[in-house]
């Protein structure tokens, strides 16, 4: 396998790969044993706070050229990059404590453009009931941006069997609607 190309293997394939690697022998992430659910075993990682919550941790990387269709504006693609995040959290039955997203973007960007994007993260993530925290800037060949969504939920919910609550439902169905909603807003010009 030493010469196999990732294109050749598939997202999920390699995750489970890599999965491998970052696993005891015992099957506890090495080093973490508040870990409850680690690499590749969902979307988010659960850790045990060492009460009754759970932290919930996901993270997305959206790239201009396979990410984001052409027609979109700077706006929709931050509302985009954060919502990738916040529907793993929302799926986990988790609710969002905060989004950091980091953005790398090629010298020769507009500030304005760079100001849409965080408007659009922030617009979402204020629709998911929660804010931008954090982040990174820095420059990059093309558009680049990775969010880390951070929530917390009790730890006899949803990943322990329990059913998801309404609310949690609910904010899966307006993230699912996400494209429809996200091309209403087109009227906005793309910078």
């Amino acid at each position: 396998m030493k010469d196999t190309k990732v294109s050749s293997v598939g997202e999920r394939a390699l995750i489970s790969r890599l999965s491998e690697i970052f696993k005891a022998p015992d099957g506890k992430e090495k080093g973490q044993e508040g870990v409850l659910i680690g690499a590749g075993s969902d979307d988010c990682a659960v850790l045990d706070l060492k009460g009754e919550d759970c932290l919930v941790v996901t993270t997305d990387m959206l790239h201009r050229t396979t990410d984001f269709p052409e027609e979109m504006t700077p706006w929709q693609m931050g509302w985009m990059s954060a919502a990738v995040n916040l529907s793993d959290i929302a799926a986990m039955g988790a609710e969002p404590t905060g989004v950091v997203m980091a953005i790398g973007m090629p010298a020769d960007t507009g500030v304005a453009f760079v100001e849409e994007l965080a408007k659009g993260m922030q617009a979402c993530a204020e629709f998911c009931g929660t804010a931008v925290i954090g982040g990174d800037l820095d420059t990059h060949a093309e558009l680049t941006i990775t969010g880390t969504a951070l929530g917390r939920v009790k730890k006899a919910r949803s990943f322990f069997g329990a059913e998801q609550s309404q609310v949690t439902l609910s904010v899966l169905q307006d993230i699912q609607d996400l494209p429809e909603q996200l091309w209403r807003h087109s009227s906005r010009k793309s910078l």
